[in-house]
């Protein structure tokens, strides 16, 4: 079982990151491709 002081430091250490880094990712992607048009 997690302690509740481990389950911060994971939190905070590796999740809060990684979830900045796709929320970045997804809108630079998004931003990118805005301007093409739709694939057929």
């Amino acid at each position: 079982r997690f302690r509740y002081d481990q389950l911060m430091h994971l939190l905070w250490k590796q999740f809060l990151p990684l979830t900045m880094a796709f929320c970045l990712l997804q809108t630079s992607l998004s931003i990118s491709l805005g301007g093409l048009p739709p694939p057929m």
